[in-house]
């Protein structure tokens, strides 16, 4: 009988324990902000685009672009460059600057808010000597070598882009059709044929930071870039990478190194704690308001590698297109269309074989328009 009041206790005790519970939201979660976020450079070759947000709490999850704003590239000869807003937040102007003159930004919101950075100097970018490649212990790494031979630049930033071709693993030459009850399968028109080769494109999202600083020569060597895990289908056929290049001023790497502290390196007690990000923009109308961003001038240089899946003998990809053989049958056709794409008969027409969609529709997964550059 003890034992049967104690367990009736403890499970008294349980029941309270849980409703007495309730969710924990971390201040910095549910403060709202809405410091202006400015990022962009002066391109020194080429379009200038600059991206203007607000921030936010981290419980919303949306971004909160800076639209209505008036973005003005200035010299200090006090010429002036107006960008102009192609999409919500991002404006941009083709700026021709001239490496002996200095610029800075100057941002007036809608509301009347007045922005500007400090006057800053476009900045040469080295050409970049190879992009190279090596396979490691996770997969395929993407490296950069560079310098400068009159050793002025030190500090560098980079972004990529890769970019690769998706084969389909099956033709169809089968549709089907809903009819009343189920599935029936007929011919593929020629008009609703599916595409022979897709592409697909992904941008950088880490930030990508080197210095020679504490070398006696401004040489950068096999600073690492992409990594490709093994097995991604992104070398399953044919790869290609564009790599760009920037050159950084000393305050504008410590910006970056800041940044990428902060958004990379934090998630326990013992990584580096948050540390203010302020730039060299301010909030001329309220000093006391932090800005978030680092307004540099920099031109680009770029070069671009093709791998294919041959060059790879350890290479291995599965996609996962395993084909089923079906009765060809109102009844049973059910159980693999829509998810299913019918290939060819089997037999007099008394069986289906079909596979996956996305083994055989590679829109699923990219563009049937080939990019412009691709080899």
């Amino acid at each position: 009988m003890k034992k049967f009041l104690s367990l009736i206790a403890l499970c008294l005790f349980l029941i309270l324990l849980i409703k007495c519970k309730e969710p924990f939201e971390p201040e910095i979660i549910s403060t709202p902000t809405n410091n202006l976020v400015v990022e962009g450079f002066l391109n020194g070759k080429g379009l200038t685009v600059i991206k203007l947000s607000r921030t936010h709490a981290l419980s919303s999850g949306t971004s909160l672009p800076e639209s209505g704003a008036t973005v003005i590239i200035a010299d200090q000869n006090n010429a002036e460059y107006r960008l102009s807003e192609k999409a919500a937040g991002e404006y941009e102007a083709n700026i021709v600057p001239s490496s002996s003159v200095q610029y800075r930004l100057k941002i007036r919101t809608r509301k009347g808010m007045d922005y500007q950075s400090e006057y800053i100097s476009v900045l040469k970018a080295p050409i970049i000597d190879k992009i190279g490649w090596k396979l490691e212990n996770t997969g395929l790494r993407v490296y950069v070598n560079t310098h400068d031979p009159e050793n002025k630049t030190w500090y560098y930033r980079w972004e990529y882009e890769e970019t690769w071709i998706i084969i389909p693993e099956y033709q169809s030459a089968l549709d089907y059709k809903q009819v009343d009850g189920g599935y029936e399968v007929i011919d593929r028109a020629s008009s609703n044929a599916f595409p022979l080769a897709c592409w697909q494109s992904e941008k950088s999202a880490m930030i990508l930071l080197g210095s020679s600083k504490k070398l006696e020569k401004d040489i950068i060597s096999m600073a690492p870039l992409s990594l490709v895990p093994y097995f991604s289908w992104k070398l399953a056929r044919r790869y290609s990478i564009l790599v760009k290049q920037y050159a950084l001023t000393a305050k504008g790497f410590e910006y970056w190194e800041n940044i990428k502290k902060n958004t990379e390196t934090l998630g326990s007690i013992f990584d580096p704690q948050p540390s203010m990000m302020r730039g060299n923009i301010r909030c001329v109308t309220n000093p006391s308001e932090l800005v978030i961003g680092f307004f540099d001038g920099s031109d680009v240089d770029e070069k671009r590698i093709y791998i294919n899946n041959s060059d790879l003998s350890q290479w291995r990809y599965d996609s996962n297109c395993a084909i089923v053989s079906i009765k060809n049958h109102i009844d049973s056709l059910g159980s693999v269309f829509p998810g299913a794409i019918p290939l060819y008969y089997e037999g007099n027409k008394e069986r289906v074989v079909a596979a996956p969609a996305y083994c055989v529709d590679c829109r699923l997964k990219g563009t049937s328009v080939k990019p412009s550059f691709w080899e």
